[in-house]
């Protein structure tokens, strides 16, 4: 008897690929023809008379008003974060009111603000030293001033002279709530001091920059950890030393407020 014949069964397996990749084209093409809208949305425009462009810009700053006649008057101030004067209660209530226009047109950073606060600093402590600061400096991260000799110091000495502790008072008060740190820097001329050997400058000028920071420091106006003496003596001058008047701008106490720890 003849074997019976064997069967064999293939199975094709379908390919792997079109689950994966077969939507894709969808997404490119849906890509595409926005592009192409855009493109030809923008041709549009470009050819477009006058009265349009007004009529489409209208809509875009002005969504809650017609542009034909009978328009609101107030329309014609652009607000496009709405048409309501008022503060409004958020944002996203734009036709419930907007936010003033200088901020929507210059919105203030946070390195622009920090600039503005040292600049308004700078402006309340020359006002409260009585115009006699010189050398304000401002910038994002610091803000610089110097006091000159004798507003805190008589000549040659090392101790606060009287009456000059209402100024410390007064400049301590802005310190206690400015946030960042202090360095305070003692600086003289050119001039050798009298009775004293070579260096004596350096020296001299960080016995005064200490002697205001103990001031500060024991009236509670700055902790010490954010505060720094140092004495620079005649190597940072001011303005040439080769008059009385620049030699006296040289000898100085210069404050140094920086928002970040450079010491």
């Amino acid at each position: 008897m003849a074997d019976a014949p064997v069967i064999v069964i293939k199975k094709k397996k379908g390919g792997g690929h079109g689950g994966a990749h077969g939507g894709a084209w969808k997404v490119a093409y849906a890509d595409f023809v926005t592009a192409m809208m855009c493109f030809f949305m923008v041709m549009w425009l470009l050819g477009a008379d006058e009265e349009t462009k007004q009529s489409v810009s209208h809509y875009f700053n002005h969504p809650n008003t017609p542009y034909k006649a009978g328009r609101d008057p107030s329309s014609e101030t652009v607000n496009p974060l709405g048409e309501k004067p008022g503060a409004g209660d958020s944002l996203l209530k734009g036709a419930e009111g907007d936010v003033p226009a200088a901020l929507v047109d210059k919105p203030i950073r946070p390195v622009e603000q920090q600039r503005v606060s040292h600049e308004k600093l700078g402006e309340l402590t020359q006002e409260v030293m009585e115009d006699q600061l010189y050398g304000l400096d401002v910038s994002i991260d610091t803000l610089r001033f110097s006091v000159p000799e004798d507003l805190l110091f008589n000549p040659g000495s090392t101790e606060l002279k009287p009456g000059s502790q209402k100024y410390l008072t007064r400049l301590g008060k802005i310190l206690e709530s400015y946030p960042g740190y202090v360095k305070i820097e003692g600086h003289t001329d050119d001039q050798p001091i009298e009775g004293k050997g070579a260096g004596s400058q350096f020296e001299f000028a960080l016995t005064r920059a200490v002697t205001v920071m103990k001031y500060l420091v024991q009236k509670d106006f700055v902790t010490e950890e954010r505060i720094l003496p140092a004495g620079v003596g005649p190597r940072k001058p001011y303005t040439s030393s080769q008059s009385a008047e620049g030699r006296a701008k040289n000898r100085r106490i210069e404050f140094t407020l920086s928002s970040e720890r450079s010491f």
